[in-house]
């Protein structure tokens, strides 16, 4: 009977996976490796556009309720085993997301490993018109002013509802993010992270001045 049970389990998991990618429709709709008792509920998104099926790839038993974007030019997210992804979540990589196993993230989180646009409001309005008028760049080389570097959130993490997590981050095994944080730097393991935003005014001239010097 217990065979039997497992059996059941896998075809239906098989069945859910092969509606939801049907359901998700639009560019990139097919372009992942979803593991064994793992789906993308109806809420999730996935927007490849790479192409590369490997660029995005989930583990088993893993439940994925927001959205999950990699970007033209490069970009891969890898989510492991036992995951949680919540609903309006955003997870947008130009370079690398890993995601360890037993990772819980809530709702309304954001984590992106790139910095989107440029600075120099000509760049950025090229990048803009460019993804309008053809589609996303497909080499960093069509993208001046635009910087990346991974993030790895390691085992047993739990992210709650609310956290930004931005480019260069490690959070280590165990650690929890607690809600609304914003998150620019290192977590060791094991640690409860929470931070209080304060407002920062800097002038855009002179930040422009550093990044050409």
């Amino acid at each position: 009977m217990r065979f039997f049970r497992r059996l059941k389990s896998r075809i239906l998991s098989r069945l859910v996976q092969e509606i939801d990618r049907a359901r998700s429709g639009g560019q990139g709709a097919n372009h992942y490796v979803l593991g064994a008792g793992s789906a993308l509920l109806p809420e999730g998104e996935i927007h490849n556009f790479s192409g590369n099926p490997e660029d995005i790839s989930i583990g088993k038993d893993t439940h994925v309720r927001g959205r999950l974007l990699t970007y033209g030019h490069g970009g891969k997210i890898t989510i492991g085993d036992w995951c949680y992804i919540g609903v309006r979540t955003e997870i947008w990589s130009m370079k690398l997301v890993e995601i360890g196993n037993r990772v819980l993230i809530a709702h309304d989180v954001n984590i992106h490993d790139g910095t989107a646009h440029s600075l120099d409001a000509t760049e950025r309005h090229e990048h803009f018109r460019h993804i309008i008028q053809k589609g996303h760049p497909s080499t960093i080389e069509m993208l001046p002013g635009i910087y990346s570097d991974s993030i790895i959130i390691e085992d047993d993490v739990w992210i709650s509802f609310g956290v930004t997590i931005l480019r260069g981050v490690r959070i280590g095994r165990g650690s929890i993010i607690a809600a609304g944080s914003i998150v620019t730097r290192d977590v060791p393991a094991g640690m409860i992270y929470r931070n209080a935003v304060q407002p920062v005014l800097e002038p855009l001239n002179a930040m422009l001045a550093n990044k050409k010097n």
